[in-house]
Protein backbone atom coordinates (compact mmCIF):
# COMPACT_ATOMS: atom_id res chain seq x y z
CA UNK A 1 0.00 0.00 0.00
CA UNK A 2 1.30 3.11 -1.42
CA UNK A 3 2.31 5.82 2.13
CA UNK A 4 0.41 9.33 0.97
CA UNK A 5 -0.88 10.47 -1.68
CA UNK A 6 -3.13 13.76 -3.29
CA UNK A 7 -5.10 13.30 -6.41
CA UNK A 8 -5.97 16.49 -8.11
CA UNK A 9 -8.66 16.70 -10.63
CA UNK A 10 -9.56 19.79 -12.78
CA UNK A 11 -12.63 19.80 -13.73
CA UNK A 12 -14.65 22.15 -16.46
CA UNK A 13 -18.32 21.02 -17.56
CA UNK A 14 -18.16 17.52 -16.78
CA UNK A 15 -21.47 16.65 -14.68
CA UNK A 16 -22.01 13.70 -17.08
CA UNK A 17 -18.54 12.37 -16.15
CA UNK A 18 -17.61 13.02 -12.75
CA UNK A 19 -19.53 10.90 -10.55
CA UNK A 20 -18.19 7.57 -12.15
CA UNK A 21 -14.85 9.00 -12.62
CA UNK A 22 -14.82 9.90 -8.84
CA UNK A 23 -16.18 6.79 -8.06
CA UNK A 24 -13.50 4.51 -9.77
CA UNK A 25 -10.40 7.02 -8.12
CA UNK A 26 -11.99 6.69 -4.43
CA UNK A 27 -12.35 2.86 -4.78
CA UNK A 28 -8.88 3.02 -5.75
CA UNK A 29 -7.68 4.81 -3.51
CA UNK A 30 -9.32 3.34 -0.51
CA UNK A 31 -7.60 -0.03 -1.61
CA UNK A 32 -4.20 1.14 -2.50
CA UNK A 33 -3.40 4.94 -0.41
CA UNK A 34 -2.88 4.49 3.12
CA UNK A 35 -3.30 8.57 3.61
CA UNK A 36 -5.72 9.97 1.02
CA UNK A 37 -6.73 13.04 -0.37
CA UNK A 38 -8.84 13.86 -3.43
CA UNK A 39 -9.34 17.51 -4.72
CA UNK A 40 -11.56 17.98 -7.15
CA UNK A 41 -11.59 21.68 -8.66
CA UNK A 42 -14.11 23.12 -10.53
CA UNK A 43 -12.84 25.15 -13.23
CA UNK A 44 -15.80 28.08 -13.80
CA UNK A 45 -17.91 25.32 -14.74
CA UNK A 46 -21.59 26.37 -16.34
CA UNK A 47 -23.32 23.30 -16.34
CA UNK A 48 -24.02 20.93 -12.70
CA UNK A 49 -20.61 20.42 -12.09
CA UNK A 50 -20.02 22.49 -9.22
CA UNK A 51 -23.34 21.43 -7.20
CA UNK A 52 -21.69 17.72 -7.89
CA UNK A 53 -18.79 18.46 -6.44
CA UNK A 54 -20.27 20.13 -3.45
CA UNK A 55 -22.24 16.81 -3.00
CA UNK A 56 -19.15 14.87 -3.42
CA UNK A 57 -17.54 16.49 -0.71
CA UNK A 58 -20.31 16.28 1.59
CA UNK A 59 -20.57 12.75 1.05
CA UNK A 60 -16.84 11.41 1.21
CA UNK A 61 -14.30 12.32 3.81
CA UNK A 62 -11.60 12.04 1.36
CA UNK A 63 -13.07 14.72 -1.40
CA UNK A 64 -12.17 18.24 -0.81
CA UNK A 65 -14.10 20.56 -3.55
CA UNK A 66 -12.55 23.90 -4.51
CA UNK A 67 -14.59 26.16 -7.09
CA UNK A 68 -12.61 28.96 -9.35
CA UNK A 69 -15.22 31.85 -10.11
CA UNK A 70 -14.21 31.59 -13.70
CA UNK A 71 -12.94 29.18 -16.30
CA UNK A 72 -9.03 30.05 -16.01
CA UNK A 73 -7.62 26.62 -17.55
CA UNK A 74 -6.04 23.77 -16.68
CA UNK A 75 -3.23 24.79 -15.28
CA UNK A 76 -4.70 27.94 -13.23
CA UNK A 77 -7.19 24.95 -11.83
CA UNK A 78 -4.16 22.54 -11.04
CA UNK A 79 -2.25 25.12 -9.35
CA UNK A 80 -4.92 25.92 -6.84
CA UNK A 81 -5.33 22.28 -5.94
CA UNK A 82 -1.89 21.78 -5.39
CA UNK A 83 -1.71 24.70 -2.79
CA UNK A 84 -4.21 22.30 -0.68
CA UNK A 85 -2.40 18.65 -0.78
CA UNK A 86 -1.16 18.06 1.80
CA UNK A 87 0.37 13.98 1.61
CA UNK A 88 3.72 13.09 0.65
CA UNK A 89 3.08 12.84 -2.99
CA UNK A 90 0.60 14.58 -5.50
CA UNK A 91 -1.08 13.50 -8.94
CA UNK A 92 -3.33 15.06 -11.19
CA UNK A 93 -6.29 13.08 -12.69
CA UNK A 94 -8.80 14.58 -15.24
CA UNK A 95 -12.46 14.30 -14.41
CA UNK A 96 -13.63 12.47 -17.94
CA UNK A 97 -12.30 9.01 -17.18
CA UNK A 98 -9.72 8.81 -19.92
CA UNK A 99 -6.84 7.48 -16.92
CA UNK A 100 -7.77 4.87 -15.05
CA UNK A 101 -6.60 5.59 -11.82
CA UNK A 102 -5.32 2.10 -11.26
CA UNK A 103 -2.20 2.66 -13.72
CA UNK A 104 -1.00 4.83 -10.74
CA UNK A 105 0.43 1.40 -9.11
CA UNK A 106 2.97 0.94 -12.13
CA UNK A 107 4.20 4.58 -10.89
CA UNK A 108 4.14 3.58 -7.18
CA UNK A 109 6.43 0.84 -8.36
CA UNK A 110 9.09 3.06 -9.15
CA UNK A 111 8.54 5.95 -7.03
CA UNK A 112 11.33 4.71 -4.32
CA UNK A 113 13.54 5.96 -6.52
CA UNK A 114 12.18 8.87 -7.99
CA UNK A 115 11.33 12.45 -7.39
CA UNK A 116 9.16 12.66 -10.38
CA UNK A 117 7.92 10.04 -12.34
CA UNK A 118 6.56 11.17 -15.84
CA UNK A 119 4.49 8.97 -18.27
CA UNK A 120 4.16 8.12 -22.08
CA UNK A 121 0.76 6.67 -23.51
CA UNK A 122 1.47 2.80 -25.42
CA UNK A 123 -2.10 3.07 -27.08
CA UNK A 124 -2.87 6.39 -27.98
CA UNK A 125 -3.55 7.51 -31.48
CA UNK A 126 -4.16 11.10 -32.73
CA UNK A 127 -6.52 12.52 -34.94
CA UNK A 128 -4.41 14.98 -37.15
CA UNK A 129 -5.24 17.91 -35.17
CA UNK A 130 -3.73 16.54 -32.07
CA UNK A 131 -0.80 14.94 -33.67
CA UNK A 132 0.40 18.42 -35.23
CA UNK A 133 -0.43 20.09 -32.18
CA UNK A 134 1.27 17.17 -30.02
CA UNK A 135 4.45 17.34 -32.00
CA UNK A 136 5.00 20.88 -32.09
CA UNK A 137 4.10 22.08 -28.91
CA UNK A 138 7.22 19.88 -27.96
CA UNK A 139 9.19 20.78 -30.83
CA UNK A 140 8.81 24.25 -30.05
CA UNK A 141 8.89 23.70 -26.54
CA UNK A 142 12.48 22.22 -27.03
CA UNK A 143 13.54 24.82 -29.23
CA UNK A 144 12.50 27.88 -26.79
CA UNK A 145 13.10 26.02 -23.26
CA UNK A 146 16.28 24.30 -24.30
CA UNK A 147 15.27 20.85 -22.83
CA UNK A 148 12.58 18.71 -24.30
CA UNK A 149 10.24 17.00 -21.85
CA UNK A 150 9.38 13.12 -22.16
CA UNK A 151 5.89 13.25 -20.71
CA UNK A 152 2.34 12.96 -22.27
CA UNK A 153 -0.25 11.61 -19.20
CA UNK A 154 0.21 12.18 -16.00
CA UNK A 155 2.66 12.40 -13.51
CA UNK A 156 3.71 11.53 -9.71
CA UNK A 157 5.57 14.34 -7.87
CA UNK A 158 6.93 14.33 -4.56
CA UNK A 159 4.96 17.27 -2.71
CA UNK A 160 8.47 18.70 -1.45
CA UNK A 161 10.11 18.87 -4.95
CA UNK A 162 7.12 20.55 -6.64
CA UNK A 163 6.77 23.23 -4.02
CA UNK A 164 10.66 23.91 -4.66
CA UNK A 165 9.89 24.19 -8.50
CA UNK A 166 7.61 26.90 -8.13
CA UNK A 167 5.38 26.11 -11.14
CA UNK A 168 3.21 28.91 -12.84
CA UNK A 169 1.62 28.14 -16.03
CA UNK A 170 -1.73 28.33 -16.19
CA UNK A 171 -2.56 26.14 -19.25
CA UNK A 172 -1.99 22.93 -20.18
CA UNK A 173 1.90 24.11 -20.45
CA UNK A 174 2.09 23.08 -16.31
CA UNK A 175 2.17 19.45 -17.25
CA UNK A 176 5.92 20.33 -19.32
CA UNK A 177 6.94 22.64 -17.14
CA UNK A 178 6.63 20.46 -14.09
CA UNK A 179 8.99 18.00 -15.54
CA UNK A 180 11.48 20.56 -17.41
CA UNK A 181 11.99 22.36 -14.27
CA UNK A 182 12.30 19.23 -12.48
CA UNK A 183 15.07 18.01 -14.91
CA UNK A 184 16.91 21.14 -14.63
CA UNK A 185 17.12 21.28 -11.28
CA UNK A 186 18.73 17.46 -10.83
CA UNK A 187 15.54 15.52 -10.19
CA UNK A 188 15.74 12.47 -10.23
CA UNK A 189 12.69 11.80 -12.95
CA UNK A 190 11.72 8.40 -14.38
CA UNK A 191 8.97 7.53 -16.86
CA UNK A 192 6.24 4.18 -16.93
CA UNK A 193 3.96 3.64 -19.73
CA UNK A 194 0.29 3.72 -19.22
CA UNK A 195 -2.80 3.86 -21.53
CA UNK A 196 -5.44 5.90 -22.35
CA UNK A 197 -8.80 5.01 -22.78
CA UNK A 198 -12.21 7.26 -24.42
CA UNK A 199 -13.29 9.65 -22.54
CA UNK A 200 -16.92 8.58 -20.81
CA UNK A 201 -19.22 11.16 -21.29
CA UNK A 202 -19.05 15.16 -22.49
CA UNK A 203 -17.01 16.84 -25.13
CA UNK A 204 -12.96 17.62 -24.95
CA UNK A 205 -12.17 21.37 -23.89
CA UNK A 206 -7.74 21.14 -24.30
CA UNK A 207 -7.87 21.79 -28.37
CA UNK A 208 -10.09 25.21 -28.68
CA UNK A 209 -8.21 28.00 -30.03
CA UNK A 210 -8.61 29.89 -27.16
CA UNK A 211 -6.50 27.42 -25.33
CA UNK A 212 -3.87 26.62 -27.60
CA UNK A 213 -3.05 30.62 -28.17
CA UNK A 214 -2.90 30.77 -24.27
CA UNK A 215 -0.44 27.90 -24.24
CA UNK A 216 2.20 29.00 -26.68
CA UNK A 217 1.98 32.56 -25.16
CA UNK A 218 3.38 30.85 -22.19
CA UNK A 219 6.06 29.05 -23.68
CA UNK A 220 7.91 32.32 -24.33
CA UNK A 221 6.40 33.43 -21.30
CA UNK A 222 8.35 30.67 -19.32
CA UNK A 223 11.46 31.14 -21.26
CA UNK A 224 12.09 34.57 -20.24
CA UNK A 225 11.04 33.69 -16.59
CA UNK A 226 13.65 30.98 -16.75
CA UNK A 227 16.17 32.92 -17.85
CA UNK A 228 15.66 35.65 -15.22
CA UNK A 229 15.66 32.90 -12.86
CA UNK A 230 19.36 31.47 -14.20
CA UNK A 231 20.50 35.24 -13.93
CA UNK A 232 18.99 35.69 -10.48
CA UNK A 233 20.71 32.47 -9.24
CA UNK A 234 24.40 33.69 -10.78
CA UNK A 235 23.81 37.65 -9.25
Amino acid sequence: MHRSLTIVMAAYNEDEALPSTVARTLEFLRAHVAERQLIIVDDGSTDGTPGLVDALAAEHPEVEGVHLAQNSGMGAALLRGFADARCEWITIMPADGQIDPYDLLAFFAVSDHADLVTSLYRNREYDLKRKVLSVGLRALTATIVGTRARTEGIYLVRRRVLEQLHPRSRSFLLNLEIPIRAKRAGYRVDTVYMNVHDRTAGVSKATSYARIAQTFRELFALRLQMERERWARRS
